[in-house]
């Protein structure tokens, strides 16, 4: 047992500053779980503020971790213009079912047009005149309840720090970038930056002193001088370091800026891959921020980079806290105590929230190990070998169709395709160098020379192609199969992202896709693979909940003798090789262009 000498406020505030801690602060950003651990379900959690509320502080009381991050996640203070993207909610018990998790319904919000508009007017005068046109709410109702939402958050804390509950949170705000891709979507917004980046550019740099003001007053209303950053979309994961060193970079340290020089701390809340970008936080103050990373980015790099500069904290990821037994999460914190909090700047957190289905016996393992466990030195971490191809080793294809797909060539290759059709060239001819160029973009994002973003504007640039090239191909006549795969995301997820890269490549990699969309019941899932007799499987996730129904649709095919001779693949943000054995596939990949050669290789 270790002998605790500080104060919970104290020990937190010596963690980001660097100081000598007593132990390192251990607390779950925790929030949606509360409910679930106590029979409640998330539909009733919405509905009443103050269910929400005490479900939070009673799972702090048990537990026994350090703060929480805010007194009532259901009803957040001041969302949608003020300080974010004006997203959507899908909420449970009325979008969705009576215990789904909650999600975003990701659409475009605003026009490319707009950006003019936005850059004259900046992020406030924009919404003003812009917020009714996308919703059912007047201003005027959307700002009153804003006001409302704000004086129950400023009530809630005053509540739990009667009870002697420490919350630190003051603001929620979207980084530029993320504000503005979940406006338009990331889709589009990759296009727009591919396109008119100069529009893009002027329209963040006017929006970015309002988003940082209307933070800082959100702060001064309740006292709390946090602000949670939320950083995703800007990683390497998507783009390559230009677009980040000119769309995240700049703005980022703006509000790192804006917020230190009013005592404000931020609390940069890094979601995805950000490891090659991590170098660029040392020239944040030092001392200053958090580094939240949410286990997709290596937090020991992290630690290597960072380490006597800004404090880190992490990661225990949603899978083990969801799949894992209790002695595996010991043993993952007992790590990340020894490595990660060695000379100290670390706290013992979630890799992002904690998952809704979390174990009550982890969730207890990672707490008490963070209570109890002093940690080791255990020196110098050894450098991971590079798994990299050389880009010398990349085969480039022949004929200008190819040639235009590989570099991406976005606004030459619709006049190629159709004046290679005026010459009365072969559809499937052109469908072939298509499916060649885009071969290519896999190679180099295999590489890591291409980016998440070239995927996506490769598939872009394809789904044109097909519609253009459709009307001439002959009936009857088609190009080789290497066979049908069906592939959706599960019951309880409707994102579909990463689910439409892979089916877009599957394509391209000649499959016969079916795709079947988001949200998809098992039985029609695997009613599907019946019908089509399809012989790959593949499966999306990007939240826990969705790992029992995709256990769900194998368990379906082992009872009706369809599990034998396929090959299911699962993927997505949250999932591990953990939850590949937990549910039953195959495979598993987070990356698509190796998911895709596990199923052809299987075919073969």
């Amino acid at each position: 047992m270790i002998k605790e000498t500080m104060t919970k406020d104290e020990r937190l505030q010596a963690a980001i500053t660097l100081d000598h801690v007593d132990r390192h602060p251990v607390f779950p950003i925790l929030v949606t779980s509360a409910p679930r651990l106590y029979g409640i379900t998330q539909a009733a959690a919405w509905q009443d503020h103050d269910i929400a509320r005490d479900a939070l502080i009673r799972c702090y009381k048990e537990y026994g971790y350090d703060c929480i991050s805010k007194p009532n996640y259901y009803y957040p203070m001041l969302p949608g213009k003020l300080t974010a993207a004006p997203v959507r909610n899908l909420i449970p018990g009325r979008q969705l079912g009576e215990d789904d998790l909650y999600q975003i319904d990701e659409r475009v919000l605003f026009e490319r047009e707009d950006y003019d508009k936005i850059a004259a007017l900046g992020w406030n005068g924009f919404w003003d005149e812009h917020y009714e046109k996308i919703s059912r709410k007047s201003l005027e109702k959307f700002s009153a309840m804003q006001a409302i939402s704000n004086q129950l958050y400023c009530d809630d804390m005053k509540i739990c720090e009667d009870d002697g509950i420490p919350v630190h949170l003051g603001v929620a705000v979207d980084s530029v970038l993320m504000a503005f891709s979940l406006s338009r979507t990331l889709t589009e917004f990759t296009r727009d930056l591919h396109e008119v980046p100069d529009k893009v550019e002027a329209a963040m740099k006017a929006s970015c002193d309002d988003l940082i003001a209307n933070s800082i007053q959100v702060c001064k209303n309740n006292g709390k001088m946090m602000a949670f950053v939320v950083l995703e979309r800007g990683s390497g994961f998507y783009y390559r370091l230009k677009i980040f060193e000119r769309f995240e970079w700049p703005f980022l340290q703006r509000y790192v800026d804006a917020f230190v020089s009013e005592g404000i701390m931020p609390w940069l809340h890094f979601d995805t891959d950000w490891g090659m970008n991590l170098p660029y936080l040392k020239k944040l103050p030092r001392g200053k921020c958090v580094c939240d990373l949410d286990s997709t980015t290596d937090i020991f790099q992290a630690k290597e980079i960072l380490k006597d500069h800004m404090c880190i904290s992490g990661d225990v990821p949603a899978a083990l806290l969801t799949l894992g037994k209790p002695e595996e999460v010991v043993d993952y914190c007992k790590k990340l105590i020894d490595e990660v909090g060695d000379g100290g700047g670390f706290m013992l957190t979630t890799g992002c929230e904690c998952p809704i289905n979390v174990k009550p016996e982890n969730l207890r393992a990672m707490v008490e190990t963070g209570r109890n466990y002093q940690g080791k030195r255990k020196g110098t971490r050894a450098s991971s070998p590079d798994p990299r191809k050389e880009l010398s080793s990349i085969v480039r294809p022949q004929g200008r169709i190819a040639e235009a797909f590989g570099n991406l060539q976005y606004d030459d290759i619709e006049k190629l395709v159709e004046t290679a059709i005026s010459e009365n060239s072969d559809p499937l001819d052109i469908l072939d160098q298509c499916k060649a160029g885009m071969d290519t973009v896999g190679e180099l994002y295999s590489t890591g020379e291409y980016f998440l973003s070239e995927l996506i504007l490769s598939g872009d640039m394809f789904k044109k192609v097909v519609d253009i090239i459709k009307p001439f191909i002959a009936k009857g006549s088609s190009a080789s199969s290497l066979g049908r795969v069906v592939i959706g995301t599960t019951k309880g997820d409707i994102h579909d992202l990463g689910k439409n890269i892979v089916a877009t490549l599957f394509g391209t990699s000649g499959f016969d896709v079916i795709d079947l969309g988001v949200d998809i019941d098992p039985v029609i899932f695997v009613d599907e693979i019946s019908k089509t007799d399809a012989k790959v499987v593949a499966m999306s996730a990007l939240i826990t909940p969705t790992f029992d129904s995709m256990k769900t649709v194998v368990d379906l095919m082992k009872e009706r003798g369809l599990r034998d001779d396929r090959f299911v693949i699962i993927g997505g943000g949250p999932t591990t090789a953990a939850v590949r054995d937990y549910v039953g596939a195959d495979a598993w990949s987070l990356n698509p262009v190796v998911g895709i050669h596990m199923c052809k290789e299987f075919l073969r």
